[in-house]
């Protein structure tokens, strides 16, 4: 079994102290050009790997930070979790990653799970508000959070700005001739829903356009897309644009539409939300919104990162915006 490679081997190596070797790695002391090359060479070639985590642990401190998401399956969360991984190569900082799933679902078990290993701040990637589910101690210096997804009164957090979304989604629909407009809703009870909702429906309002006030609530799927959509036509024929929650709920709709031989765009313009892999690739491209997922990672885990050093805890909301992306759904 091979030896522990350690720093005293890399100074040895290099003719160099051990403090020489610690000042190249962590720069905070300069170190001339010509050293810093031996060091770095010599660790090259005996595979030497800094123990961040002992020298934190030296002050008390882990080295870790925490990431709590429900499900890594998510697209949203896979993305997220890129952004976080950015945020932190080179640095300091390694990344503790736990899914609800481990736990049964029971997010208080992962959050105190995370607690346990005495990480220095925990990252919240989701979609709904757990922070009502149990106290999460945001009152707590020692262990600073940030909610990236999900706006959060108690705690920093990074958003995306859904009634924006909404919004452009009206005006972009209206551009491509839209006069009859409709939404077909994911869950009722997400905010990500009522915020798209909100938007859509405030532009549809200054255009002097008239909606449906059922929301077609349903899940977040190609079925609840297509049974909406054939309801949505037996209730209103007339409609000519719909706009969908997401980008599953919009290839449901499609699907419909064209079963009840209705031309898509040229009868009724259909945007979605998110920008799902498949989306570019479906049947007829679907319109629809990118959300920047990785960036919000970057500035999640910097600002966590800010406020472990600085002990600074401020309860913003730090909102991104989506992007529009136009395919064939919604203009020919």
């Amino acid at each position: 079994m091979r030896d522990v490679v350690t720093i005293v081997d890399v100074a040895k190596a290099a003719g160099v102290s051990p403090a020489t070797v610690t000042h190249t790695l962590n720069g905070k002391r300069p170190v001339g050009e010509a050293t810093r090359r031996k060091v770095l060479e010599a660790i090259e070639q005996l595979g030497y790997v800094p123990s961040w985590n002992a020298s934190r642990m030296k002050r008390g401190n882990s080295g870790i930070i925490g990431c709590l998401a429900a499900d890594i399956t998510e697209t949203f969360v896979n993305q997220i979790v890129r952004g976080i991984e950015h945020g932190l190569s080179g640095g300091q900082y390694s990344l503790f990653f736990v899914s609800g799933v481990e736990f049964g679902n029971d997010l208080k078990k992962a959050y105190n799970f995370l607690k346990s290993h005495k990480v220095e701040g925990i990252l919240f990637c989701h979609h709904i508000p757990v922070w009502k589910e149990f106290n999460l101690d945001t009152q707590n210096p020692d262990i600073p959070i940030v909610s990236i997804n999900m706006a959060a009164q108690e705690m920093t957090s990074v958003v995306v700005d859904n009634t924006t979304g909404g919004y452009q989604a009206a005006e972009h629909l209206y551009g491509c001739g839209m006069r009859h407009p409709a939404m077909i809703c994911g869950p009722e009870d997400r905010l990500s829903v009522q915020d798209r909702l909100k938007g859509f429906s405030q532009r549809v309002k200054e255009l002097n356009l008239q909606m449906p006030k059922d929301g077609y609530y349903g899940n977040y799927d190609f079925s609840h897309g297509f049974d909406a959509a054939e309801q949505l036509m037996k209730d209103y024929p007339q409609t000519d644009g719909i706009f969908c929650a997401n980008d599953y709920i919009a290839a449901g709709a499609i699907s419909a539409l064209q079963k009840m031989n209705i031309h898509i765009p040229n009868q009724v313009r259909v945007v979605g939300f998110d920008n799902r892999d498949f989306s570019e690739f479906w049947n007829t491209p679907i319109t629809t919104f990118e959300l920047p997922l990785q960036e919000m990672g970057m500035l999640g885990v910097s600002l966590l990162k800010q406020v472990i050093h600085t002990g600074n805890y401020s309860k913003t909301q730090h909102v991104l915006q989506s992007k529009l992306i136009p395919r064939k759904s919604s203009k020919g």
